[in-house]
């Protein structure tokens, strides 16, 4: 009898790591990531305000229609980059396109990373914000 438990559960864990009956692994990983505080995210959207004095900016997502704007926080560690280059505060204003990696946090979450998109990344990021009225 226990070693049909024991079978049973590794096919079990079998099925669920080689992905059966889930999601494609990109939207698993994304399910996983959302799901698990302290664990780095992602989120694309479109700058709303930027407060240079409390060191941080706003973010409506594309991503999720009824989203609310989410605020980061920046720190002397986030790296700002557009094309790979470091960048200032004075080139993150409203309407900006950015990609921000994050870790969860009360209050603002903290950004590590911002990347202002161009070319083809930041015009489909405007047509998303578009298509959802910002």
């Amino acid at each position: 009898m226990r070693t049909r438990v024991m079978v049973l559960g590794a096919v079990a864990l079998a099925a669920v790591l080689g992905g059966a009956g889930c999601a494609g692994t990109k939207e698993a990983k994304q399910d996983v990531e959302s799901a698990v505080p302290g664990l780095s995210q992602k989120e694309e959207g479109v700058v709303t305000n930027v407060d240079k004095d409390a060191h941080r900016i706003a973010v409506k997502s594309v991503s999720e229609p009824a989203a609310q704007e989410v605020w980061f926080a920046l720190t002397v560690d986030t790296k700002l980059e557009r094309d790979g280059q470091i960048v200032t505060w004075d080139d993150l204003s409203e309407g900006t396109p950015v990609r921000v990696s994050f870790e969860p946090a009360t209050g603002a979450e903290k950004a590590y990373r911002v990347e202002v998109l161009t070319g083809l990344e930041a015009d489909e990021v405007r047509k998303k914000a578009e298509l959802l009225g910002q």
